[in-house]
């Protein structure tokens, strides 16, 4: 076999697995985006210890990958406004009792893109200060 075809091979084979990575995340991620609010927050189960009228922001701390330094800023931003706030690198919920579809969300938002940010019962994976304060401002916990 010729190095041409060779390589034509496995240029294939990586656009195929390219292709079935994409068309699986996205057919995971799209119940997400359907039950997103208007800031693209979704509704997840109570996770441990969290209060309902504080803002998690949620990402390694004390780490120098940009992420992680992007939920520093975000967290001292919402402090800055008067948003009370705490970062955290870890959440934990109780998977007894979930059904197909929250189990769902709650894979697709934690293994989104950091920072994940927990607002009065709804998460967001790589929220922005803009999406935190709108939902943090129009939501008043009441649907928890």
């Amino acid at each position: 076999m010729s190095y041409a075809r060779v390589l034509l091979l496995l240029c294939a084979a990586a656009a195929g697995v390219h292709y079935w990575h994409h068309h699986e995340s996205a057919v995971h991620f799209a119940p997400v985006v359907a039950a997103a609010d208007d800031y693209g927050f979704v509704g997840l189960p109570p996770a441990q210890g969290q209060n309902a009228d504080t803002v998690y922001v949620v990402a390694a701390v004390n780490c120098p990958h940009a992420a992680a330094q992007r939920a520093d800023r975000l967290a001292e931003e919402l402090r800055d406004e008067g948003i009370p706030v705490i970062r955290t690198d870890h959440v934990r919920f109780l998977a007894a009792g979930l059904d197909e579809s929250t189990a769902n969300r709650l894979n697709a938002i934690m293994t989104g893109p950091l920072p994940i940010v927990f607002v009065h019962g709804r998460a967001k994976s790589a929220a922005t200060l803009d999406d935190v304060e709108s939902e943090f401002r129009s939501s008043d916990g009441r649907d928890l």
